[in-house]
């Protein structure tokens, strides 16, 4: 059983280095000025609905009795999904930023940005944690307190992992101070998101 909880920790903060794990929340972060708790807890939000979505899909696929690669098989189809979706929030992003470049402060564009983080925190719930899957089954041969500390374990890596990146990667950003970056900031963070889920559809990840 220890093996199982090491393996749980491992596989979540590996499976965090994705780049559709952080990398959006840096961006948009970034582009719309996020204090840095507001950053964390908008990670952590949509951290935790990542992983208890496929805890939720996988506690279902138990019950119901079924194999541990089917239901992986609806895993990777909400991943290959999810990666589209991206692709495409990204690109409207974009189109956004250059539709509102150089445009003053309004509620308007207040609001646009409230549901930009909204589509990015729907999209990461809706993505798979697919290695989550096989550990899920593994622990129910142990009972469902097992299943619910695999979970718990799986979960904290993987949002702990989310947030140190995020907090690193969004600081090293902030170093940044190229003028003409601040003000196409939203142009970027469209292009680097529709690129993260290009990225995730090639490789696979």
């Amino acid at each position: 059983m220890r093996v199982l909880m090491l393996s749980a920790i491992t596989v979540g903060v590996l499976h965090s280095l994705a780049p559709d794990h952080w990398l959006p929340f840096v961006m948009l972060g970034r582009a719309q000025k996020w204090s840095q708790l507001r950053l964390m807890l908008s990670t952590i939000l949509a951290g935790l609905g990542h992983v208890t979505s496929s805890l939720a899909i996988g506690a279902i696929g138990v019950f119901l009795g079924m194999a541990a690669e089917r239901v992986n098989l609806w895993e990777s189809t909400r991943g290959n999904i999810a990666s589209l979706l991206l692709i495409g929030f990204g690109l409207a992003y974009m189109v956004w930023g250059i539709k509102n470049y150089g445009r003053k402060h309004s509620h308007a564009l207040d609001h646009a940005k409230t549901a930009s983080y909204w589509t990015i925190f729907a999209l990461i719930v809706f993505g798979p944690c697919e290695p989550l899957i096989p550990l899920l089954f593994v622990g129910y041969g142990y009972g469902w307190a097992v299943v619910f500390v695999v979970f718990l374990l799986f979960g904290l890596a993987t949002i702990g992992m989310m947030l140190l990146q995020v907090h690193l990667v969004y600081y090293g950003v902030s170093l940044l101070r190229i003028h003409w970056l601040e003000h196409a900031s939203d142009i970027i963070a469209g292009g680097v998101i529709a690129a993260t889920g290009v990225a995730i559809r090639v490789l696979g990840i």
